[in-house]
């Protein structure tokens, strides 16, 4: 075989990428998992004006999720969507059961417990808010007595 013809180069080629792909491994994910949860939700003592999302780890693994700063209408409800891959986690807020009669207009705050986030680990949180049009990004180490707070924005 002659070391300057095409056909010894493209065979070395496709050669070279078998072996760097059976020496490069892809990281095996998990199939996509989903959870729903409600916020449990009372009227804002005050509030000034922020709309923000804090986590709270325990010390059996569990995590609560609290939402300042939701307007919401008398009689209206917001459940949490989430999807989790690995340590990744999207939540999308929604309004649940929505008040038809309109009703009075008022600061919310909600909360909830989950256990869906890796346990001793970092997770990445992804929060959409459809009810404010809202988001943030942010890691977090779910280690007993860890919080983290972040402002959500447009």
């Amino acid at each position: 075989m002659d070391f300057t013809s095409v056909e010894f180069y493209t065979i070395a080629f496709f050669v070279a990428m078998a072996l760097v792909g059976f020496f490069v491994k892809q990281k095996a994910t998990t199939p996509a998992a989903s959870v729903l949860s409600s916020l449990n939700l009372v009227a804002a003592p005050q509030h000034d004006g922020a709309s923000r999302l804090r986590l709270l780890a325990h010390d059996d693994g569990s995590v609560t999720i609290e939402r300042e700063g939701l307007i919401l209408s008398e009689g209206e409800t917001v459940n949490l969507i989430t999807t989790i891959i690995d340590d990744k986690i999207t939540i999308q807020e929604k309004k649940g059961k929505i008040s038809v009669f309109g009703g009075k207009e008022g600061v919310y705050n909600g909360h909830v417990d989950v256990t869906f986030f890796l346990e001793n680990n970092k997770n990445y949180l992804r929060y959409e808010s459809s009810v404010a049009g809202q988001w943030c990004k942010l890691a977090f180490n779910n280690y007993p007595g860890n919080m983290v707070e972040k402002d959500l924005s447009y």
